[in-house]
């Protein structure tokens, strides 16, 4: 009899008793614990590696979007690193966020705000917006605080709205719309086909479970247009072993680098995990 068998055999009945199911739920939720913090280090610029890939780009970055950009904090860091960049768009369906970012950046006339959100089909859906522009506002039902405000806002893809503009190659893209990120990567469907945008940042939590999104969907549309997929994190770039870690559905940031920045990039590629 091989382990397989032998592991089957055991498992098939300790799975009859209660206590041993009980006991190994618990288990499995202290060990997804310690995964998350294997692969996660915080929702703060300065624990997600979103401030060391900032950082590390710095004046690469000529042009890049912001979806779900919030009250413009990563924009404002983004700025900072890269002063002289051309060109700026930011999506962002928050009535009192969109005030705040308008406030900040309205009179900057390289950075333009879009208020609506971004998915994979233009139209309206139903909003959910915390009160003082709450982090967790998201398009996703069930995933804001209860005391969120259900609205109807103004849908639209990016596909649409960078042919608008007829822009060129877009340095970087970053994603955080609170579990609504895939859609927002299939409404960017003939940028992607074109590589037309070189770095994509986007977030993973919790909240793609509820929007019946997926990381392996992620990776299985990123990489049909030829980018490679990283999980950031405070030091670098580290390519994941899905097979092993699969769908985990707790807050990380990935990055996505098309076949033709990657050589440029490679150094930020620090190992496997």
């Amino acid at each position: 009899m091989n382990l397989y068998a032998i592991l089957n055999y055991f498992h098939r009945h300790l799975g009859k008793s209660h206590f041993a199911s009980r006991l190994a739920v618990y288990i499995r939720n202290q060990c997804s614990c310690v995964i998350r913090y294997h692969l996660t280090g915080g929702a703060a610029l300065t624990d997600s590696g979103e401030y060391f890939l900032i950082q590390a780009l710095g004046v690469r970055i000529k042009t890049f979007i912001d979806v779900g950009a919030n009250i413009g904090d990563w924009t404002n860091l983004m700025a900072k690193y890269s002063p002289d960049f051309d060109q700026a768009i930011l999506f962002e369906p928050s009535e009192v966020a969109f005030k705040q970012i308008k406030d900040s950046f309205g009179d900057i006339n390289k950075i333009e705000l879009v208020q609506a959100a971004v998915a994979d089909e233009p139209g309206e859906l139903s909003f959910y917006e915390e009160p003082n522009s709450g982090h967790t506002s998201s398009l996703v039902p069930g995933f804001s605080a209860d005391i969120a405000i259900e609205r109807k806002v103004r849908v639209t893809t990016l596909d649409s709205e960078i042919e608008k503009r007829s822009l060129g190659v877009i340095n970087l893209l970053k994603i955080d719309t609170e579990g609504y990120d895939l859609h927002v990567l299939q409404g960017t469907r003939r940028l992607l086909a074109k590589q037309k945008i070189e770095i994509i940042q986007f977030e993973y939590n919790d909240a793609w479970a509820l929007a019946g999104s997926t990381l392996y969907k992620a990776y299985e549309l990123l990489e049909s247009f030829g980018y490679q997929v990283f999980l950031l994190k405070t030091d670098g770039l580290f390519k994941l072993d899905y097979q092993l870690y699969g769908e985990y559905f707790d807050y990380s940031n990935f990055v996505a680098i098309s076949s033709k920045k990657l050589p440029e990039l490679q150094h930020l590629v620090v190992g496997s995990i």
